[in-house]
């Protein structure tokens, strides 16, 4: 695989972006006198969004009165997205992409707040959590300048590209072959768990997912047949949900989670330890490494973990 609804505490909390904005009091006067488009138009560093702007015939509609928030991805964001060419992405999902950059009203920095935030796309609104090492979209795109403003809103440049989630979680579990024991496993446990994993509300879920490696290991000591036999599946249920938080936790917001953390095991929580790389501590099984992160679905995020957890 490439690349809390709140429980037990409350996870988001308001933050500023702390960035520093231009102090140039002629250039940012300059500026003012420019829409949001003419901005990006008037730098080179912009010249693949002011393409896909204007592939999508959106360079209109952002030049209305708005006001508008922009997080603009530079040509090194597309780069780094993979998106050499617009040429492969048809104008509806070229404008479900753009769209998810916009905010309506004009969010100076220190306005900012943590969380969900709507976008122009209304089928995908953004998160944004902040750490030490900065502002942080979705857990993935980095806040890398803040407030340049113009007539109709404010610019603030990222360095990855936005690009809205298409799949939910079983979906995404589904396709990839390294979950196929999850998989399999959840098909056998309560039809709830499913059922909660395609249905999350719009808080979404965090899972922490193992691979079909680390569940290899657990068999070794605990036998598939095991956990797959009838008089057992309360506790596949409990062990599966063990790995379930609910809410979207990015990897950005895991530097601000202290304490103990309520999974969708009622009876069960887990820890996070960040020293010497990302880990999830289940109370019987100890740390597992988070291999990969902020894979991000319709419902939810997940993380790639190599230790199954246990309760």
């Amino acid at each position: 695989m490439k690349s809390l609804k709140k429980t037990g505490f409350a996870f988001f909390c308001f933050v500023a972006l702390g960035l520093v904005a231009c102090s140039n009091d002629d250039e940012n006067n300059t500026v003012m006198t420019k829409d949001v488009t003419d901005v990006a138009i008037a730098d080179p560093q912009f010249s693949t969004l002011v393409s896909a702007l204007t592939k999508a015939n959106l360079v209109s509609a952002l030049k209305a009165s708005g006001p508008f928030t922009v997080f603009a991805p530079s040509n090194a964001a597309f780069a780094k997205a993979n998106i050499t060419s617009l040429d492969g992405i048809s104008n509806d999902d070229l404008t479900k992409i753009l769209t998810n950059h916009v905010v309506s009203g004009k969010v100076m920095a220190a306005d900012v707040t943590s969380g969900r935030v709507a976008t122009l796309n209304t089928d995908s609104p953004i998160y944004i959590s902040k750490n030490t090492d900065g502002v942080f979209i979705n857990g993935t795109v980095k806040v890398v300048q803040t407030d340049v403003t113009a007539s109709n809103g404010v610019v603030h440049v990222i360095d990855n590209v936005i690009v809205p989630p298409t799949k939910n979680l079983v979906t995404i579990a589904a396709e990839n072959s390294n979950f196929s024991e999850l998989v399999s496993l959840v098909t056998a446990a309560d039809p709830a768990v499913a059922t909660a994993l395609s249905q999350a509300s719009a808080n979404g879920l965090t899972v922490f997912a193992p691979t079909n490696a680390a569940f290899t290991e657990l068999y070794k000591t605990v036998p598939k047949a095991t956990l797959l036999s009838p008089a057992n599946r309360t506790l596949l249920t409990n062990v599966l949900l063990y790995h379930v938080v609910p809410g979207r936790v990015f990897s950005t917001d895991l530097p601000n989670v202290s304490g103990e953390v309520a999974t969708a095991n009622a009876s069960a929580k887990l820890t996070f330890n960040l020293v010497g790389g990302a880990k999830v501590n289940g109370t019987s099984s100890g740390a597992s490494n988070i291999t990969s992160a902020n894979i991000l679905a319709t419902n939810g995020v997940i993380h790639v973990i190599d230790k199954v957890l246990l309760p």
